[in-house]
């Protein structure tokens, strides 16, 4: 602005010196004109003065955390040496098949029936009572048991055992007690013979192989004769096993009634009194009669009779104290 106004007075005062006026009133006019025509600068309003903002309160800076000392890699922990691996044993060399021996044949119930009738041979003795002859069997030490039937009317007996090497000993035996409802008498004797086990059967063990051993046959050489068979069923007799009594199904230890082991084994006059015996050797009733015809008169097959072991020991007691148990 004020270079502008400057050349502009150079201009008027070459003007001026070309004539003859008065100089400096012509100067004053013309710096006064040229003030006039130069627009007036409008004067910019004055900017007021802003409050100072308020300082504001930062928060303290909290102080620059420490940098944690760098964790020193720790050695990894140190594994086993791993096991050499085993060299692959070199594969057998196939060995020749071994040619079959002979088959070993399974016991049969043949080959095993022989093993228990050696063991309960010598325990079967052979009693005479006059002109008839039974069978019986080492129950206790001292005592034999027999049917009722095969000492009857007799005090004293002869009792014949048998021993290993096929001989017997002749004894004479006193009877004791006796029940001709369960057709039992025992016989007080100094046997020396082996004693039985026994076991209680039930119409469950229906099918169980069992011996019956007897002295059917006049010459036995010493030893009692065996049967093989099975055990039919287990039923109750109502009244004296050797009647024509009513049998029912076996109920268990039933005073009302007589246990019975029906088995298909056969026995013959001789082999009452004698024992029928389980595959383990165990006495399961005392043979005293076959059902040979039924009322109506059929033929009837494999039901040759037992007076069973649980009858005999509710009456064992009494008989070797001298007691008739036929009414117990």
């Amino acid at each position: 602005m004020r270079l502008f106004g400057l050349i502009v007075l150079v201009g008027l005062i070459a003007t001026v010196a070309c004539g003859n006026t008065d100089v400096d009133a012509t100067i004053d006019a013309r710096i006064q004109q040229a003030l006039g025509a130069q627009p007036t600068v409008t004067p910019q309003p004055t900017v007021t003065p802003q409050a100072s903002a308020t300082p504001v309160t930062l928060p303290t800076p909290l102080p620059t955390s420490t940098p944690a000392p760098t964790t020193t890699p720790q050695a990894a922990p140190t594994l086993p040496t791993p096991l050499p691996t085993s060299t692959p044993a070199p594969t057998a060399t196939p060995q020749p098949t071994a040619t079959p021996g002979p088959v070993v044949p399974t016991p049969t119930a043949i080959a095993m029936s022989s093993d228990i009738y050696d063991r309960v041979r010598t325990s079967v003795v052979r009693i005479f009572n006059g002109d008839s002859s039974g069978s019986g069997w080492a129950i206790e030490e001292g005592w034999i048991i027999t049917n009722e039937h095969v000492v009857r009317d007799a005090t004293t007996v002869i009792v014949e055992v048998p021993s290993i090497d096929g001989g017997v000993e002749v004894m004479t035996g006193r009877v004791r007690g006796f029940d001709t409802k369960r057709d039992l008498a025992a016989v007080e004797v100094d046997h020396g013979a082996p004693v039985l086990n026994t076991r209680i059967v039930t119409a469950m063990d229906a099918g169980i192989p069992i011996l019956q051993l007897g002295y059917s046959l006049d010459s036995t050489g010493g030893f009692p004769v065996v049967h093989t068979g099975v055990v039919t069923t287990v039923v109750r007799v109502l009244g004296a096993v050797l009647s024509d009594s009513l049998m029912r199904a076996d109920e268990g230890n039933d005073p009302a009634g007589v246990g019975v082991v029906v088995f298909d084994a056969d026995a013959d006059p001789g082999d009452s009194g004698g024992p029928v015996v389980d595959m383990e050797g165990n006495v399961i009733g005392t043979t005293f009669g076959a059902i040979v015809f039924t009322p109506g008169g059929k033929r009837v097959i494999g039901q040759q009779q037992a007076t069973a072991i649980e009858s005999i020991n509710r009456v064992w007691t009494q008989l070797k104290n001298g007691v008739n148990t036929t009414s117990i």
